[in-house]
């Protein structure tokens, strides 16, 4: 799986914590006034941040930590907060722990762990 795919799912899976009406609201919010389609996201992690800094306030920064804290988990590591950096630089960061990692690993790696998890916690 590709990085931009990883970080798409993780954005996702955290906006899906406001319900699905509210993430379908914002994607549609960034595509009408920020002119951002989902799928350029992964390119354009400033205007994103911006956008939903502009769409949700100051609650756009517990969804982007959940939303970092996602990804470094689906690349296998872990999110730790680094003064003076911004959603952007936290993605840039990810990106390159990524293509450091053997390809075709992460996402499967972390896939498993949370099967596993499942079945020890049923």
């Amino acid at each position: 799986m590709s990085f931009d795919s990883l970080l798409l799912r993780a954005i996702d899976e955290s906006l899906s914590v406001m319900g699905e009406e509210p993430k379908r609201a914002l994607y549609q919010y960034l595509l009408s006034i920020h002119t951002l389609k989902t799928e350029d996201i992964p390119a354009k992690t400033g205007q994103f941040a911006l956008g939903m800094r502009r769409a949700l306030g100051t609650a756009s920064k517990v969804i982007e930590k959940l939303i970092l804290k996602r990804l470094y988990e689906k690349i296998g590591t872990s999110y730790q907060e680094i003064q003076g950096f911004d959603f952007g630089d936290y993605v840039e960061d990810a990106r390159q722990k990524f293509a450091m990692q053997p390809s075709g690993t992460l996402d499967s790696q972390s896939e498993y762990t949370r099967s596993k998890k499942a079945q020890f916690s049923s």
